[in-house]
Order: structure tokens, then sequence, then C-alpha cells
């Protein structure tokens, strides 16, 4: 944040920081807003603001004119890049995640997105949007247990988040959906490619350059072809030979887990509870 011409930290002693997170692309920090009013400040890079618990209200000077904003659990502020706030004054300390997009990283994963946040997102606002915050309380969810999902289910978050917030906030959405297919050839690589390398940590642009697209329109088109994220369709195929180890050998759901390329053993059952409806302990003794 600048403010006369200083860089400072958005909290002095922050609860969770991205900073030493594989997240590549975004910062965030959560921590209790203080009450204090600030002074004219911009920030160098678009930042959204997410209130994570609390109420009150929040009065804000933008080019000459004041606006009063409700705040409350999800309500969130959204500032283009280099727009000055000539003021912001809150009622209360507020709970809140802060993060902040950094193009000059998230240009190679979803350079459409990124022009159209960059140059048709409204300069100021303030909104309660229950998909967003759902976004953004993910990132926050996946940090603080430290990214037990991997590489990408990280990618598609950040990918989704670019991708809501050009849709929804660009200006006319001005992001390029170009035609494409995925061709039969391309859906066998992709298919083939990902059973070989289940255990290893798979990311949505690994898979993106082997049939050459940026990793945003990729996503799209893999949706499209196949009818789930890349990530779910990862997931779906380690439990499929999960399943195949819990039916055909005797070693234990760590081993498995570990065979699939899991973060962890609780990370496997997580997942294969949602995939299956029960966890391995159960399908191992309904065999």
């Amino acid at each position: 944040m600048n403010t006369n011409g200083r860089r400072v930290p958005f909290f002095a002693d922050p609860a969770l920081s991205s900073g030493d997170s594989p997240w590549a692309g975004y910062y965030f920090e959560e921590a209790n807003g203080p009450p204090e009013p600030l002074p004219s400040h911009s920030w160098s890079k678009t930042t959204l603001l997410y209130v994570t618990g609390g109420g009150g209200s929040l009065n804000w000077k933008h080019r000459g004119i004041w606006h009063n904003d409700a705040v409350r659990r999800g309500t969130i502020s959204i500032v283009r890049r280099d727009v000055e706030i000539q003021s912001a004054v809150p009622s209360d300390a507020t709970p809140m995640m802060v993060l902040q997009l950094d193009n000059s990283k998230l240009q190679h994963i979803a350079p459409d997105n990124v022009v159209a946040i960059d140059k048709f997102l409204e300069t100021a606002q303030v909104t309660s949007d229950a998909r967003l915050a759902m976004l953004l309380a993910t990132m926050c969810e996946e940090v603080r247990e430290g990214c037990p999902s991997g590489r990408l289910f990280g990618e598609s978050i950040s990918l989704a988040l670019l991708a809501y917030l050009a849709g929804r906030y660009a200006s006319a959405s001005h992001v390029n959906n170009r035609a494409a297919n995925l061709s039969p050839v391309q859906k066998s690589c992709l298919v083939g490619y990902i059973r070989e390398h289940l255990p290893s940590n798979i990311s949505v642009t690994e898979l993106a350059g082997l049939v050459q697209m940026s990793p945003s329109h990729f996503a799209r088109m893999f949706k499209a072809a196949f009818g789930v994220t890349p990530y779910r369709f990862v997931m779906r195929e380690r439990i499929e030979g999960a399943k195949g180890m819990l039916a055909t050998t005797k070693l234990s759901a760590s081993q498995i887990s570990s065979a699939y390329g899991f973060s962890s053993q609780s990370h496997f059952a997580k997942v294969f509870r949602e995939v299956t409806g029960v966890t391995p302990k159960q399908y191992k003794a309904g065999l």
C-alpha cells in the first residue's frame, strides 16, 4: 500500500499470510483491520478486501464523492491498481482478508483475464458476492491448512477467481473466449499423461503445455470436453486407482494415499469420501 509516498504492510501482525505458501500470483493477509481512519492511499496492484466477520459501516471517498456502505461478513471492496481512495473511515475494527493480484505472475496463466481486469475493472466498488466470497475463503482455508490439495487445486482456484472477476466485474466482459475444442488425439494424450503421472503434483500449467494452450483457455476447453475441471478429473482418476488397490492389496490407507499423490492420509480420506460417499475403510469393509 502506498500512503504519503511510503510503502507499508497491510497489517503489523497478520493472523495468516500467504507469503510462505506456494500460491503464485496472489498475496494475501488475514487480520483485524483497525478502526482508525485511513488517509489518501492507492495500491500498485488490484486489491480485494474481504470482510470475514463482524459488522458496521464504511465511509469512503473516491473522485470527490463520499460513499457509505454497510459492512458485514461477506462484504468485499474491490479497488483497481493505482486508483486513489481519498479517505476510508470504518466504524469498527473489522476482521478481513486482503488480497492483491500480481499481474506479472498471473499473465502467463490467464492473459485474457488479466488484461480485462487491468483495463476494464471498475475503479472502486463495494459488493456482497457469495461466489467471490467463497473463492476467497477457499484460498484462505487452503493456506491455513498448509496447501494439502496441491498445485492443481491452487491453480484451479486462481483461474476461477480471475475468470470470475473478469466476467462479472470487468465492463462488458472483454475476455477473449476463443472458440475451440480439444481434439480426440489431444484428449487421449491428456488422459494418458494424467494416468501416468497420478503420483505427481500435476498442475494446470503442465497439462496446458501438452496441448499448447494458455492455462485459462485450457481449463475452459477441458471442462467443455470432459464435463469437469482438471482438478476434479485428476481426483476422480486417483480415487479409481486407490479403489483398485484397496480391493487387491493389503496396503494401508497411508501407503495408498502416498502412491496416488495425496499430501496426507486425511486429505486422501476427505477426497475419497467426496467422490464415493464412504471412507476408504468403509469401502474396503464392503468389498
